[in-house]
């Protein structure tokens, strides 16, 4: 029997056909664009958080992206002459670029968005406990100025603090002064306890996380360089900035040891003429 005969085989090779890789990729990059989507809104660029929800999905969603762009380019491999698959790739090659310089931008902003997050959830912390603090004040100043039951409970619940029931209220003043007063020491020991278990987070406890966040965005920028192709060349552009990288040094060593042989013969004929003298 033929191979081509053979259904097993037809089947087979109709799974990694040129076609069915585009379709996946596709799919691939569609993942990466509905959570890079879903992480711009609400559109707060200003907003720390947003820059670093923004760093993280792009970061962790960009293997998707990768991943398709190198099923595109196994597709052009297998039909090189499927127009929709060539142009489905030229494309995202060309878009590739703008991802790799992104991923660089994308260094600097992680770093500064991650330092003001910390930096915003420290503040809004403390305001938190200092809030908490003033309202326990504002109750002991309330309690200490009450002369009635009556007023007692109207100026505890105008302060949104703890709700007396008919037996409270119908206890002495005094009596019933000491067990609020009760109360509102276990909300400062609380209060005092909660502030020592949350303290503030310091830069270098951010330091590995905004590292790793780092190495991330530049081995992300070299697989897209690696994949991207700038309008009208037929390289990468990562193949492109090697060979220009090679080809400056190369420059830059001619220059140099002409600029050392132009100062040896300079110094050989300032020999040559003090001999003279």
């Amino acid at each position: 029997m033929p191979p081509s005969s053979d259904p097993s085989r037809a089947g087979h090779a109709g799974l990694v056909s040129a076609p069915g890789l585009s379709v996946v990729a596709l799919v691939l990059l569609l993942l990466f664009a509905s959570s890079l989507a879903a992480a711009l809104f609400p559109l707060q660029p200003l907003a720390p958080a947003w820059q670093w929800r923004l760093a993280s999905t792009l970061i962790s969603g960009a293997p998707f992206a990768l991943l398709g762009l190198a099923l595109l380019r196994i597709a052009t491999e297998i039909d090189p002459f499927d127009p929709l698959v060539a142009r489905r790739a030229q494309l995202c090659a060309q878009l590739a670029v703008v991802a790799a310089l992104g991923f660089l931008l994308l260094l600097p902003l992680q770093f500064r968005a991650g330092l003001q997050q910390g930096r915003s959830v420290n503040q809004a912390q403390a305001g938190r406990f200092q809030r908490a603090e003033a309202k326990l004040r504002a109750l002991r100043q309330a309690v200490a100025s009450a002369t009635t039951n009556a007023d007692l409970n109207e100026r505890i619940q105008a302060l949104q603090g703890p709700v007396l029931g008919p037996a409270d209220i119908a206890q002495p003043l005094p009596l019933l002064k000491a067990q609020v007063g009760a109360v509102l020491d276990q909300g400062d020991q609380q209060l005092r306890r909660d502030r020592e278990a949350s303290q503030p987070t310091s830069p270098l406890q951010l330091l590995p996380e905004l590292l790793r966040q780092a190495f991330a965005c530049l081995l992300l920028a070299l697989g897209f360089a690696a994949l991207a192709q700038l309008p009208g060349s037929e390289v990468s552009l990562l193949q492109e900035l090697r060979w220009r990288l090679q080809r400056n040094l190369k420059r830059f060593s001619a220059d140099r040891g002409r600029s050392s042989r132009d100062t040896g013969d300079y110094l050989r004929e300032l020999g040559r003429q003090e001999e003279d003298r």
